[in-house]
């Protein structure tokens, strides 16, 4: 056991015949794809899976939300009633093969949200890294208040320079109990779990203690005034808010006895070490539906000093109207980031006119969608992801959708569950 912020935790591992059909991408994903879930929910069709534990978040505004979320818990009750799942008692060792077959290794265990906090300027050990939204958080409380169980998407980053967690899981793969190895479904690579031995996770233990020192945090980031920062969320900002929003709520009816080890104090995670060779930060851009593009331009040049010929050292995106691509440089940037710059334009321009935005991975999915009528995309650079920790420490968090760990297809798929519920 750590006091990290991080540690192994009891885990639901799902005994099911069609591996595939159980384990499907985050909610977050393809909100504008709609093609997409129809071809999911085709695909697994009655059998077991955590499509069935989920809200996509293209769903988030149907008619039919309430009885959408009904059938979520009811979906829960169910697989546990029939004894779906095997229960673990130490962390899951990942091996997850990515569609350019480079491998992301990850080990999933649990948070401690009493180490864990959201709002910028925290000096916990786990800290969000983008700002949370509230329009996704809300639904997702709905599902978890009354949910016995929970299935997460999450990841953190950890910056281990030296790779003290990882190298020796893989190098003694062959002492762990595998758990499970499938395909992922729609080509979007494979995914194997191992359970890691206690010798082995004595030493993950000593390792992630390792890191959590002030030593540490002014040897990296020569910052001694900001806490010991050590988990960074990668994936799952929103998601890792509402647990905790959950947990906030209970412990203003529970005992400080009955909390100490209430299920719903944790959550489950993967931690990857933000070195991993499997990665590179990917932005999330922008699509904006039914916008005047003319006046959208119009609007840009009259609240920032732009233009449409490089200037060093200024911010810049790339807008998309039809098959036209402009390179745009902003001189007045409202953020320290362009992803904040244009985002907080976007939210007065939709106030003061009209439109709808989506955060979407992928260039070639942006400028299919800009192609249309009334769209506009929007393109950002990528950030370097030796910067994040830093960042974060420096500014607090980062503009909300600014950063995507890999591309869609790689984002982490549901698969582990948990008991929230005593």
């Amino acid at each position: 056991m750590n006091n990290t912020g991080f540690s192994k935790g009891d885990i639901l591992v799902p005994n099911v015949e069609n591996m595939t059909a159980w384990s499907v991408i985050a909610c977050d994903q393809y909100t504008s794809q709609p093609q997409y879930w129809h071809e999911v929910a085709d695909f697994v069709k009655t059998k077991p899976s955590t499509l069935n534990m989920i809200v996509p978040e293209i769903n988030l505004n149907s008619e039919d939300l309430e009885q959408h979320i009904a059938a979520v818990n009811r979906a829960m009750r169910t697989y546990l009633r029939r004894h779906v799942f095997s229960e673990v008692h130490d962390y899951i060792y990942t091996r997850r093969v990515l569609h350019n077959g480079k491998i992301r290794h990850g080990l999933i265990g649990v948070i401690d949200l009493e180490q864990y906090e959201f709002h910028p300027g925290s000096k916990t050990t786990v800290r969000a890294t983008e700002g949370v939204m509230q329009n996704r958080i809300e639904p997702r409380l709905t599902v978890r208040d009354l949910a016995p169980l929970e299935v997460s998407h999450t990841m953190l980053l950890v910056d281990d320079r030296e790779n003290t967690v990882f190298s020796f899981l893989e190098e003694e793969l062959d002492q762990m109990q595998p758990l499970y190895s499938f395909d992922l479904m729609k080509d979007s690579g494979s995914i194997s779990g191992y359970l890691v031995t206690p010798q082995q996770s004595e030493r993950i233990d000593q390792a992630l203690t390792a890191l959590a020192t002030m030593e540490q945090m002014e040897k990296k980031y020569g910052i001694t005034d900001k806490g010991i920062f050590l988990y960074a969320v990668g994936d799952g900002n929103n998601s890792l808010a509402t647990a905790k929003l959950h947990y906030d709520a209970l412990k203003r009816t529970l005992s400080e006895q009955k909390l100490k080890n209430h299920p719903a104090r944790y959550t489950l995670a993967e931690i990857v070490n933000l070195h991993d060779d499997s990665f590179d930060f990917e932005p999330i851009n922008r699509v904006l539906f039914g916008v005047d593009t003319v006046n959208f331009l119009h609007q840009l040049g009259r609240h920032h000093h732009v233009s449409f010929t490089p200037q060093e050292g200024q911010q810049y995106f790339d807008c998309i109207i039809g098959d036209e691509t402009k390179r745009i440089w902003i001189a007045d940037p409202s953020s320290n980031v362009v992803t904040g710059t244009v985002q907080n334009f976007i939210d007065h321009y939709i106030q003061e006119f009209s439109g709808k935005v989506d955060y979407v991975h992928g260039e070639n999915i942006v400028r299919q969608l800009a192609a249309q009528v009334d769209n506009i995309g929007i393109l950002f650079p990528s950030i370097p992801k030796q910067s994040l920790f830093e960042t974060v420490l420096i500014d607090g968090t980062l503009p909300r959708k600014t950063f995507s760990m890999g591309q869609a297809s790689d984002k982490r798929f549901y698969l582990e569950c948990r008991k929230i519920k005593p």
